[in-house]
């Protein structure tokens, strides 16, 4: 018994692994504005299939997306870095303190600064490691493949590994949160889906498709669109094939410094003027990312889920990232001008708060 606690509370603790994630969680309610879709019909608010920043490759056989909160990943570890190192600081100099002046300090200081200690330690700490781990130290993305040949649908989990499910026993709805949450900050649009077992339980339950933008639910839904396509049209893959967009930089290795700043420019808005307006944003977000890609292992799927998504060497709709179009100069200039400007702002900013102190 003993065992298990210091177990949980290391996972807890330690590797912030609270048994859910931003992918899956058995326990996610189904609260909230939802709509169920049907999964053999398009809606009719829904003009076309967009990757949208969400495709890693397509061919014949399967679809390869990321999990829906790679547009923001970095975004939380970037708070837990500026909390964590004046709790670390503080806390060494409040230990410090109370070690070698415990004779001179009052009783009541004493008693208050070991309080202080603990709330920092295990409450205030944990927390801000929480929001470090949150997206460092873990996979750089967690992918889910669509198998149109076997119509099975295979999925990276933080909490669960790699899980199989059958795609006809999916049921997906869109979840949008109501004006309450809105007003409590807890806005959401997301396309989830969940699969019951015989007696009617909850065995998975997944958030599959977000977008973060401008678009709002309807960039959630024509990636909906794009799957639904391939996975219940004939010519899905064909479909899919040519969309007119970029896909990701992801597959089989991290995403690269350039292409980690175009996710985190196109994060915060697809307008350059409100980009270049809020170009700290901009900086916040792409370092936070940069750092947190690069803490992270590139996932890597089991042998019998490579054997099951084979392609055939013969396969004309392959899209992947070698056979991309090279990004324009236009692609690269913008986002690392967005990010260097920021930069520029935040430490003239700094400098004239804190002038006074040099």
């Amino acid at each position: 018994m003993r065992s298990t606690i210091i177990k949980d509370l290391y996972s807890l603790l330690i590797k912030a692994n609270w048994g859910f994630s931003s992918t899956m969680s058995k326990s996610r309610g189904l609260g909230g504005n939802t709509q169920a879709l049907n999964k053999k019909s398009s809606l009719n608010n829904v003009e076309s299939a967009r990757f949208n920043d969400s495709t890693i490759t397509v061919s014949s056989t399967c679809l390869e997306v990321v999990d829906p909160g790679n547009r923001l990943r970095g975004i939380n570890s970037v708070f837990g870095i500026i909390s964590a190192a004046p709790i670390i600081i503080g806390t060494g100099w409040l230990i410090y303190g109370l070690i070698k002046y415990s004779s001179h300090v009052p009783l009541i200081a004493f008693i208050f600064g070991w309080l202080a200690l603990f709330i920092a330690l295990f409450l205030v700490l944990p927390a801000s490691n929480t929001l470090i781990r949150w997206d460092m130290f873990r996979k750089t993305h967690y992918p889910m493949r669509f198998n149109r040949r076997d119509r099975k649908v295979y999925a990276w989990s933080q909490d669960m590994g790699v899980v199989t499910m059958n795609w006809d026993d999916i049921q997906f709805y869109t979840s949008e949160a109501t004006k309450s949450q809105d007003r409590r900050g807890m806005s959401r649009e997301e396309i989830r889906g969940f699969v019951r077992d015989r007696n009617g339980n909850m065995l998975y339950h997944l958030v599959f498709f977000k977008y973060e933008g401008l678009k709002g639910m309807k960039g959630v839904l024509e990636i909906w669109e794009l799957v639904r396509r391939y996975m219940e049209e004939p010519d899905g893959h064909i479909q899919a094939y040519q969309v007119d967009q970029r896909l990701l930089d992801l597959e089989g290795k991290r995403e690269s410094f350039i292409h980690s700043l175009i996710q985190a420019t196109q994060v915060l808005a697809d307008s350059r003027a409100v980009q270049l307006i809020f170009a700290p944003m901009v900086m916040w977000a792409g370092t936070g990312r940069i750092i947190a890609k690069w803490t992270c292992r590139v996932p890597r799927w089991p042998a019998w889920v490579e054997e099951k998504c084979q392609v055939a060497p013969n396969d004309p709709y392959v899209r992947n990232r070698h056979n991309e179009r090279p990004l324009t100069a236009k692609e690269i200039l913008w986002p690392l001008f967005c990010f260097l400007l920021g930069w520029a702002e935040v430490l003239v900013i700094l400098y004239f708060c804190f002038r006074g102190y040099f």
